[in-house]
């Protein structure tokens, strides 16, 4: 088994090198239903894949906190993963890759994020990964805070005019692993 690196490419930068042997780059204009039937096809080419790594952004909105007098923006709501992106609305797609695929890891803002008073709303995050994690059979590592990343481009790619290769460091706030059994949120970090 080995992991594939799925990069929506409106997340500015190169696709990492060294995270997985093969990579999968997804444009806006391509159907998500497109993109979960060709993951699922190529994992289920490998016999099953131990890791998804999806680096894309993460579908915010905003808020307006009339306690604090101030607006402000809340994730949560889904991923933008291809046209239409990953929500409540369709996250039963990725059960094709039940049985196929073992993690999956989102590198996008706020994936897990649920706001206090947006419970079972289109924007509780925390209960969107546990889906995912149900429909999908497999273990969901998210981070409830805005991930930052650099894309500091090298000699090759100012020769090019490229942007560099996408770096996303440490985790930035709390990160969840979902059960795939239950979708239970445990904190890893």
């Amino acid at each position: 088994m080995e992991n594939l690196l799925v990069h929506d490419v409106r997340l500015e930068g190169r696709t990492p090198r060294g995270m997985a042997r093969h990579k999968l780059d997804v444009h806006g204009y391509t159907p998500t239903t497109r993109v979960i039937a060709s993951i699922s096809s190529y994992a289920h080419s490998r016999s099953g894949l131990d890791n998804l790594i999806v680096m894309c952004h993460g579908y915010e909105t905003g808020i307006e906190d009339r306690g604090a007098q101030m607006s402000t923006y809340a994730c949560g709501y889904g991923l933008q993963l291809g046209h239409h992106g990953l929500t409540f609305d369709n996250v039963y797609i990725t059960g094709q890759l039940k049985g196929f695929v073992s993690k999956i890891t989102l590198f996008a803002c706020g994936p897990a994020n649920t706001r206090t008073g947006y419970e079972n709303t289109s924007g509780d995050g925390m209960r969107f990964r546990g889906e995912l994690a149900l429909y999908s059979g497999a273990a969901v590592i998210a981070a409830v805070e805005s991930q930052y990343y650099y894309h500091t481009p090298n000699w090759w790619d100012k020769l090019t005019g490229q942007t560099g290769e996408i770096d996303f460091g440490p985790w930035e706030g709390p990160v969840y692993s979902f059960s795939p059994d239950d979708g239970t949120a445990t904190r890893i970090t």
